[in-house]
């Protein structure tokens, strides 16, 4: 697999230790874990977006797939379950079809996820969404000489995103109906080219089965929480690696620091904004790909700021970043550049990143993985 298959391990592995710390965070005053378990399946129907005329060229049919999931409910013992309504965590197996099994073959893929209901939990009726990210793997990749007609992806393990809306009803004290309609991506984050990414919108009914009722679990004690810093100020170390066209598959290395300045809205929030710098290596390759003689050594060098909004479940962050370059390396990619990705705290001071960069909406620029040391904290 190279450094690109090892680089989206180690990303998707930082994802899962921060959710599993926060989902097997258990504290013994805390409701036993055999208690707040909940297993679910569900077979889903739906179709891949052809998002490329080629891709559309080569699709033969809508896809099925289905789900198995298995996770715990929270109780309230921690201050973010009230905030977020008690969610639900846990981790799931999707399988499904891509549309053209000879090109495109199937998708299977391991993830986390993070449900979360927006009505009381003691409604027989309830509207919710749910978050989830892990690794798929895909059994059809583009090949030069065996599979040169998907032109979608180039690697067999991706990275895998999911967002679902959901509607839940309660057929009795243990048991709910659950009703979704979500959004699938998996693409590699630049690491090989082609990456343009698979996106499906699925639906579909399931059953959820809690082994004790949720609604049982609920303390009424006022909730634990682990952090009251108002204000933070910390650095960052930052690298990836990407990669330039079909026929280049080398890998180049990007570096890059930050300085970011956070302000806790909640107990569950922060926002803020985060200046770095980045030196693209990849760079003056894409101009030769391009046959573009303009570049300069300046243009391997970026600047961005970034607004940052996060959502914090103990140790663990959801971060969302639109931003814009101060400085472009390649002019083509335009002004906007934007971040979302996830930060586990290691220690008091120290944090662990990864986050998508990307162009515009959602061009994948690389994946980025960072150290960061918070030296200021109010």
């Amino acid at each position: 697999m190279g450094w690109f298959g090892k680089g989206l391990r180690l990303k998707v592995a930082f994802s899962a230790m921060g959710l599993l710390a926060v989902i097997t965070g258990a504290d013994a005053q805390d409701a036993p874990i055999r208690d707040r378990l909940f297993f679910g399946v569900e077979p889903r129907w739906g179709f891949v977006m052809p998002h490329h005329d080629y891709m559309a060229y080569f699709l033969e049919s809508n896809v099925n797939s289905f789900q198995l999931n298995v996770g715990l409910n929270t109780t309230g013992y921690k201050d973010w379950h009230k905030s977020f309504n008690y969610p639900q965590l846990g981790g799931g197996f999707f399988y499904s079809g891509l549309g053209n099994d000879r090109i495109y073959g199937k998708m299977l893929a391991a993830y986390v996820f993070i449900d979360r209901q927006f009505l009381p939990r003691k409604n027989r009726f309830n509207i919710g969404n749910r978050a989830a990210f892990g690794m798929s793997y895909l059994t059809k990749q583009f090949d030069l000489h065996s599979n040169p007609y998907n032109m979608v992806i180039g690697t067999p393990f991706n990275v895998f995103f999911q967002y679902d809306l959901t509607l839940y009803y309660r057929l009795n004290s243990n048991l709910n109906l659950r009703w979704a309609l979500g959004f699938s991506h998996a693409s590699n984050g630049n690491l090989r080219e082609p990456n343009k990414g698979f996106n499906l919108i699925t639906s579909g009914f399931g059953l959820q089965y809690s082994i004790s009722d949720d609604r049982l679990l609920v303390t009424q004690a006022p909730g634990y929480h682990s952090d009251s810093t108002r204000t933070y100020v910390s650095i960052g170390v930052l690298g990836s690696a990407k990669s330039v066209s079909r026929e280049n598959t080398n890998l180049y290395p990007v570096y890059g620091m930050s300085v970011e300045w956070l302000r806790r809205l909640s107990k569950t929030s922060l926002a803020g904004v985060e200046l770095a710098a980045y030196k693209d290596k990849a760079i003056k390759y894409t101009y030769q790909a391009k046959d573009d003689s303009t570049y300069r050594s300046s243009d391997s060098y970026a600047v961005t700021l970034n607004p940052a909004y996060i959502m914090q479940l103990g140790r663990t962050m959801f971060v969302f970043q639109p931003g814009i370059y101060l400085k472009r390396g390649y002019k083509p990619d335009g002004y906007i550049t934007n971040k979302v990705g996830m930060r586990f705290q290691l220690s008091q001071n120290l944090y662990a990143s990864w986050a998508i960069k990307a162009h515009w909406a959602a061009k994948a620029d690389f994946v980025e993985f960072g150290i960061r040391y918070r030296i200021i904290a109010d």
